[in-house]
C-alpha cells in the first residue's frame, strides 16, 4: 500500500466518524425535542432509534453515550417540567437500565460482526502462511502503481526474491519445516519493508516487493533483505538449526520495462541471472524498454 493511499484511508475514516457522530447527535436532539414537547411518558421508546445508531456506529461506546444522554434527559425533564414522583423515578431508572443493557448487547453484536467482516476481508488480501499480501492483491497494486507513474511520473522498482534450493530443503527436512521457513521469511520481509511498500508472496517460495524509487534504493533494500535472511534459522528434525539464502532480481519502471508485465519479466530475468551466477546475490536488470539486455550482478 502506498503512503498516499494510507493517508487517504485514514482521512476517509475520520470523515466517516465525524458524519456518523453528527447523525447520532442529530437523532438524539430530534427525539429529545419530540419527547419534551409531547412528554416522555409515551415517546421515550423513540430513543431506541438513536440507541441502535450508537451501537452500529460506535459499538458499546455509542450505546453508553446514548444511555447517558437518556438518563440526563429524564433527570432534567422531571426536574423542571413535571412532578418527579417515586413511581416515575423508578420507571425512568428502569428504562435507562434496560436501554443500557440492550445497547451493550447490540454494540457487542455489531463489534463481533465488524471483526468477522474484517477477518474475511483480510483473508482475501493476504497469504495465510506468511501474512504478506497474496498474488492477486500484489497484481492489483502493481497495476495501480504503474497507472500512477504513467499519469504523474516517477519511478517504480520491483524486487523479485526466491529462496535458494527450497525444493532440496523440503526434501531433506520435510514440508512442515519448509512452511515454517516461509513463515519466518515472511515475517522478516514484512519487518524490513516500509508501510509505503508492498510485500507479497508471489507464489511458492518466491516473494515480491514493490517500492517507489530507483534501482539504487531497490538494491539497498534487496541487500538488507538478503543479509537478514542469512540470519533466519529453523529448527528441524533432530534439533538441528538450519538456515537458507535468497536470490534477488531488480527491475524498474519505466526505465526497464514498457508495462507491468514487462516489469515482472525483467525482474524475473534478473532473478534467474542471480541463480545462474551462484545464488545468494542481487542482480539489477540493465535493459531498456523493448530490449533484452544481460542483467548485471552487483552482489558477490
Amino acid at each position: 500500500m502506498t503512503q498516499r493511499t494510507h493517508v487517504s484511508s485514514v482521512s476517509d475514516a475520520r470523515r466517516l466518524t465525524l458524519r456518523r457522530g453528527a447523525v447520532l447527535v442529530g437523532s438524539l436532539a430530534a427525539v429529545s425535542a419530540l419527547a419534551t414537547l409531547a412528554g416522555p411518558g409515551y415517546l421515550w421508546p423513540l430513543f431506541l432509534f438513536p440507541l441502535v445508531l450508537g451501537a452500529v456506529f460506535f459499538f458499546e461506546l455509542g450505546s453508553l453515550a446514548v444511555t447517558v444522554w437518556l438518563g440526563n434527559f429524564f433527570v432534567l425533564y422531571y426536574s423542571f417540567a413535571a412532578q418527579a414522583t417515586p413511581e416515575i423515578v423508578r420507571q425512568a431508572l428502569l428504562g435507562t437500565a434496560l436501554f443500557f443493557l440492550a445497547g451493550l448487547f447490540l454494540g457487542r453484536i455489531q463489534r463481533r460482526h465488524r471483526d468477522t467482516q474484517r477477518e474475511l476481508s483480510d483473508s482475501t488480501l493476504t497469504d495465510r502462511l506468511t501474512s504478506l499480501y497474496n498474488y492477486g492483491t500484489f497484481v492489483d497494486y502493481l497495476h495501480n502503481e504503474v497507472t500512477k507513474i504513467d499519469r504523474y511520473g516517477g519511478e517504480l522498482c520491483l524486487l523479485m526474491l526466491d529462496i535458494d534450493l527450497f525444493k532440496q530443503f523440503n526434501d531433506r527436512h520435510g514440508h512442515e519445516a519448509g512452511n515454517e521457513l516461509l513463515r519466518r521469511l515472511g515475517a522478516t520481509i514484512g519487518a524490513l519493508v516500509r508501510d509505503a511498500d508492498v510485500a507479497a508472496r508471489y507464489g511458492g517460495e518466491e516473494f515480491a516487493v514493490l517500492i517507489r524509487g530507483d534501482e539504487s534504493q531497490g538494491y539497498e533494500l534487496a541487500e538488507r533483505l538478503r543479509r537478514a535472511v542469512e540470519t533466519v534459522t529453523v529448527e528441524v528434525r533432530g534439533g538441528e538449526s538450519v538456515c537458507t539464502t535468497i536470490s534477488a532480481g531488480i527491475a524498474t519502471y519505466p526505465a526497464g520495462a514498457a508495462d507491468e508485465a514487462g516489469l515482472i519479466e525483467s525482474a524475473d530475468a534478473a532473478l534467474y541471472e542471480s541463480k545462474r551466477r551462484g545464488r545468494n546475490r542481487v542482480t539489477i536488470f540493465t535493459g531498456v524498454s523493448g530490449e533484452r539486455a544481460l542483467p548485471a550482478s552487483l552482489s558477490a
